[in-house]
């Protein structure tokens, strides 16, 4: 009987800790453009409550992190009903954080309605819609979406180039403040070029400058040894494991709740940090671990890339392209290092001087993020 209540309270503890792990996350809001006849209909999915509460996304990751953190748990405990008047008072403030700017001017965008998404677990993030419209008439090209760094990173989705075979638009991703490139209006036949350029491109862009953990992971590998031969076996294992699960991933075979694989890559680079500071030489265990890890850092991969939207225009071409980059970014991020291969060769402090201060650092980093990700 006692065994069965500690159990109950563990699984109750479980439970609730993911829970609050979803209350404070601020994820990406969703942008939705389409040009319809002589007007632009643009569709924003957001946390109001966060942009009510003046949080700024670009900022903050998590809405706890904020010193008005108070106040959108306030609003949080609001019905949908009373969000959503807030909202709509709020509604110009909104409006004249987001812009569509054309080669003449910046269009007029007004509130064509509001709509708070239903979400029943007071735990979980609610997102509310917002669509808008500009006025009718004639809108040269080219045309530009930005908005204010409030909103954080944004996905944008633009529905006037769809995939006419997988119904896809296409999917940029907005750092914070930017705006997106000239929205292409007339589709036009896939171009293998440029869809293989823009999946490598984005893979790039995720190790480089928005991969930090990967990153850290990646030197967690190289400050290890000096020597080039086990650099070479830990990095293939952890290509290879990574893109077991972006593969699987992405056409989805298996997933797993982002906020576990996050927190776990967290923890992949406190365990390889600390590591490096009691293990000298390669063995069996280290390339396990090595390749277990990597398996969680590929659905990481996947989740970025289907959070994008790059299974948009040509699933298997952008998914291999994507893989390719984030390859790539790993190789800029060591080429430095290796470079500097011989002059270590040469160094007999290396590992005093050089390795283990630069493992601590990591583990440092990688518990920052860990803390910052489960607690």
């Amino acid at each position: 009987m006692i065994h069965k209540k500690i159990i109950t309270f563990i699984t109750f503890i479980f439970l609730n800790f993911f829970n609050y792990l979803y209350a404070h996350e601020i994820k990406p809001a969703v942008v939705e453009f389409n040009k319809i006849e002589n007007h632009i209909s643009i569709v924003l999915t957001f946390n109001a409550e966060a942009f009510l509460a003046n949080i700024d996304a670009s900022v903050h990751k998590e809405t706890k992190n904020s010193s008005n953190s108070k106040i959108y748990d306030e609003l949080r405990l609001l019905s949908e009903e009373i969000l959503k008047e807030r909202v709509f008072k709020s509604k110009d403030q909104i409006t004249n954080s987001i812009f569509i700017k054309t080669s003449e001017k910046t269009l007029n965008l007004k509130v064509v309605e509001i709509d708070v998404l239903e979400e029943k677990d007071i735990e979980k993030v609610r997102f509310t819609k917002i669509y808008f419209k500009t006025d009718n008439q004639i809108i040269e090209t080219p045309i530009t979406f930005s908005a204010k760094k409030i909103f954080g990173p944004l996905i944008f989705k633009n529905f006037s180039n769809i995939d006419t075979d997988t119904q896809k638009p296409q999917s940029q991703w907005i750092k914070p403040g930017n705006q997106t490139n000239q929205i292409e209006i007339i589709k036009e036949k896939t171009n293998f070029p440029n869809l293989l350029i823009s999946g490598i491109w984005n893979g790039i862009l995720h190790i480089i400058p928005y991969g930090f953990d990967h990153i850290l992971f990646v030197l967690g590998l190289f400050f290890f040894s000096y020597k080039l031969k086990p650099l070479l076996i830990q990095v293939t294992t952890f290509t290879i494991a990574h893109s077991i699960t972006l593969i699987l991933g992405g056409l989805g075979y298996v997933t797993i709740s982002p906020i576990i694989v996050e927190a776990i890559i967290a923890a992949s680079i406190i365990w390889i940090g600390v590591e490096n500071l009691f293990r000298k030489s390669m063995n069996i265990s280290r390339i396990g671990v090595i390749f277990c890890f990597g398996l969680l850092h590929g659905l990481g991969f996947a989740s970025m890339f289907k959070l994008i939207g790059l299974e948009g225009t040509d699933y298997f071409l952008n998914l291999l392209s994507f893989n390719v980059g984030i390859e790539i970014g790993q190789i800029i991020t060591l080429a430095p290092l290796i470079i500097l291969i011989p002059l270590f060769n040469r160094l007999s402090w290396y590992r005093i001087l050089i390795a283990i201060p630069a493992s601590i650092i990591i583990a440092l980093f990688g518990a920052d993020m860990f803390i910052d990700r489960v607690l």
